[in-house]
């Protein structure tokens, strides 16, 4: 059975080397297939994009041992006009949030190795997307086996616009239909959460941003059946992938038994906090305040919660952020509904859930009503801090 090591997981790290051998600019490997013209190399076994961020998964054909490559990955870059290669570095992390950075990344094309040692593929189906508009410009990026035959090859193109039906942010409006949340003091959560998003959309379109909503009206995307089963084609996990967005913000208000107070942010179980962080600063600067009391918190208002269920252990509790991620957050019941769906979730949006507050909370609410723009302008002043726009 093969065995496979991950770049840029939170076992294993990903890091583009400072002094990495140079390489041809051109290898004579087309046609010869992956044993053809190397000694030795590293054979990809799967790219996934989380958000704005590439996790490269290798297999090391001489032996079955798992290694840590941290520190090893280069990157070598070629633009148009260039006569030779140059190599570039970029420092990531060791969480899912922090693979390859492609909004970073020059225009130009690029391929990868470990050492003087090239990474290539064999039966590989290309990979593309875009990153989220940064100074009027996005990121076009394709992973394929590129022009020197077999090598794992990123191209990299400067656009402005997107493919019509994508989005740079996905907005998920939590509840919806027959599923109303939670319900107190005259207030729907479903309502609420409509109406916090569709604020967020106008806001983040003023910005010059892509938006698409889970859903504009009182129904829920996918029908009656959706209700119970979010997974379904049409419903709000699959209408995430379908737009293509970056990035997912979830909009809910919580339920406490009118007794707490205060927001609540999670973010994945495998990503870092930096995210939440962010969103919890920009919330406390304008006088909001955390909610400490439940478990799993990991800053101060921020929370990873896992969940125990009988298909996986150490997952995303809130399928939202679970299902939406792409394989690395192993979206298992959206693939049984969606099998065909298995290359497509390849790439998945990086998510944050918002609990603005306790709507059973009767000063919560109070707040809510006369300051709702507010907290989700300070939401997006914390995502904007994160994206590093």
């Amino acid at each position: 059975m093969k065995k496979t090591f991950v770049l840029a997981i939170a076992i294993i790290g990903l890091f583009l080397c400072d002094g990495c051998t140079g390489v041809p600019s051109t290898v004579a490997v087309s046609g010869a297939g992956p044993t053809g013209a190397y000694a030795s190399f590293y054979l990809l076994d799967q790219i996934y994009v989380y958000g704005e961020h590439a996790l490269i998964c290798l297999i090391n054909p001489d032996d079955n041992e798992k290694k840590d490559w941290a520190g090893a990955l280069c990157l070598h870059f070629f633009s148009e006009g260039d006569s030779e290669e140059r190599e570039t570095t970029i420092l990531c992390g060791d969480s899912v949030n922090q693979g390859l950075c492609l909004w970073n990344l020059a225009a130009g094309r690029y391929t990868f190795s470990i050492g003087d040692t090239f990474i290539i593929t064999a039966d590989f189906i290309p990979l593309e997307g875009y990153t989220i508009l940064r100074d009027g410009i996005r990121k076009h990026w394709q992973f394929f086996d590129g022009i020197d035959g077999g090598v794992l090859t990123l191209f990299i193109e400067d656009v402005s616009k997107l493919p019509e039906g994508c989005c740079d942010i996905y907005i998920d409006v939590g509840h919806g239909g027959g599923d109303t949340g939670a319900a107190a003091f005259c207030r729907i959560e479903a309502e609420e959460n409509l109406r916090a998003a569709q604020y967020m959309a106008t806001c983040l379109r003023q910005m010059g941003f892509i938006v698409v909503l889970s859903r504009d009206n009182a129904s829920i995307p996918g029908g009656k059946a959706a209700e119970d089963n979010p997974y379904l084609p049409g419903a709000r996990i699959d209408k995430a992938y379908a737009s293509m967005g970056s990035y997912l913000i979830s909009n809910h208000l919580n339920g406490g038994a009118g007794v707490k107070r205060g927001f609540q942010l999670y973010t994945s179980v495998l990503a870092d906090n930096t995210w939440g962080e962010c969103v919890g600063e920009a919330l406390t600067e304008i006088g909001w305040y955390a909610n400490n009391s439940s478990p799993g918190r990991v800053g101060d208002g921020t929370y990873k919660r896992w969940a125990r269920d009988n298909y996986h252990t150490g997952r995303d509790y809130y399928f939202i952020l679970r299902e939406t991620g792409g394989l690395i957050l192993s979206p298992y019941r959206y693939k049984v509904y969606n099998d065909e769906m298995a290359d497509f979730i390849r790439r998945g949006p990086e998510g944050i859930l918002l609990e603005y507050l306790y709507l059973d909370n009767e000063a919560d609410i109070a707040y809510w009503d006369k300051n709702y723009q507010a907290l989700v302008d300070a939401v997006l002043k914390g995502c904007y801090d994160y994206w590093q726009l």
